[in-house]
């Protein structure tokens, strides 16, 4: 049975952002628009036959630093003609350079569900860490959730003040979001917790090897966490030679 832990979590609001695009010219190759500082991009989803754009480079660069993967943005295109509210689904960057190269959006209607994910982000300071040296581990990143777009948070905020010890630990079933998400993941999942320094881990790996690897009956000896070899066992004392 793990130890209960009581904390305060909340949640970041999404905010709503708008980008402007136009409808994109396929005769222009994408190496073309990239050099005229524009992102081929392209708007798709249930329903939606793909709709080819492009947009300024910088900013798209910008909407995407502000809305992540879970902000809903308003796309304008060619100056208002077609409206979406859509979601990043992927952004592919140049394996060179690492600019952005193209962009997926995926088109949302605002009355039906969507899968995605929503990322988690630390507040507080953990004694585990602080005061025992350890390291914060957050294993779980994002949450995986289900929602009308409208429900959606921009991300999970966790106070990591709880973890006072290495036998501490937030799961899944420990975050409280709206009614109205649902969450996805395995409840009993654990989101992040603090692991004994180094050195220690170590000791323990070491003694727990030779525990395992002493013959049946004699288990090795530790002092002061220092791991003993088991004691040899005596030869049989040499017989006399036999008088002649």
């Amino acid at each position: 049975m793990r130890p209960l832990v009581i904390f305060f979590l909340s949640f970041i609001i999404m905010d709503t952002l708008a980008l402007e695009a136009q409808t994109r010219d396929m005769k222009v190759r994408s190496a073309s628009l990239r050099r005229l500082k524009r992102i081929p991009a392209v708007i798709y989803g249930p329903g939606q036959e793909p709709i080819m754009l492009s947009m300024d480079y910088q900013t798209f660069r910008r909407a995407y630093i502000a809305a992540g993967d879970t902000s809903i943005i308003d796309v304008d295109v060619d100056g208002g003609k077609k409206k979406f509210k859509v979601l990043v689904q992927d952004v592919q960057f140049h394996p060179i350079n690492d600019t952005i190269a193209h962009v997926d959006f995926l088109n949302l209607r605002m009355d039906h569900k969507i899968s995605t994910s929503i990322p988690v982000e630390v507040t507080g300071v953990s004694l585990a860490v602080k005061d025992l040296v350890g390291a914060l581990t957050l294993i779980t990143p994002s949450i995986r959730v289900r929602c009308l777009p409208g429900d959606l948070v921009k991300s999970i905020v966790i106070d990591i003040s709880v973890l006072k010890t290495f036998h501490d630990a937030i799961h899944v079933s420990d975050l409280k979001l709206p009614s109205t998400i649902q969450i996805l993941d395995d409840l009993d999942q654990t989101v992040a917790n603090v692991l004994p320094p180094r050195k220690e881990a170590a000791e323990v790996a070491v003694v727990a090897a030779a525990v395992v690897a002493a013959p049946t009956g004699a288990p090795a000896a530790t002092t002061g966490g220092a791991v003993k070899p088991a004691a040899a066992a005596k030869a049989p004392a040499a017989k006399p030679a036999a008088k002649k």
